[in-house]
């Protein structure tokens, strides 16, 4: 946190799958027993406190995952808007009221992949954009 006011989060992630019989791998919506999957994200979250109970946050981020049977690697990119209500000014402080905005576009080969992510079945359908928008509450104890 560089200043009062503003704030920031950082996040890069690589992570390797293996699949097996016994412990398969998660693409495309469904597992396949063999090959092996790299997931790669990488991520910022800037926050800006106006004052000592709003913050407007934001969030954009990149995932890309490799196919274990040699197929196009599913893609992901989203952008988060979210006016915050805090009980404080610091990144950290909590409990914080969040009203979120996000867009994502990803490609075709993560079609079914972000329709097995949502409760109800193919809510995108073959579509490759979609929004969401939530209210989002975050208490630590």
């Amino acid at each position: 946190q560089p200043t009062k006011e503003f704030s920031a989060e950082f996040v890069a992630l690589i992570q390797k799958d293996t699949g097996d019989a016994s412990a398969p791998v998660q693409f495309g919506g469904a597992q396949t027993a063999s090959g092996t999957s790299t997931w790669t994200s990488f991520g910022v979250r800037p926050v800006y406190a106006f004052g000592e109970h709003f913050k407007l946050q934001g969030e954009i981020g990149i995932d890309n995952v490799t196919s274990p049977t040699g197929g196009s690697a599913e893609r992901l990119n989203k952008v988060t808007i979210a006016p915050t209500l805090t009980m404080g000014s610091g990144y950290w402080s909590r409990p914080e009221l969040r009203l979120y905005v996000t867009h994502a576009t990803w490609n075709t080969a993560a079609i079914a992949a972000v329709n097995a992510a949502n409760t109800t079945s193919g809510v995108y359908g073959t579509a490759t954009a979609g929004t969401s928008a939530g209210l989002q509450l975050e208490a630590w104890w």
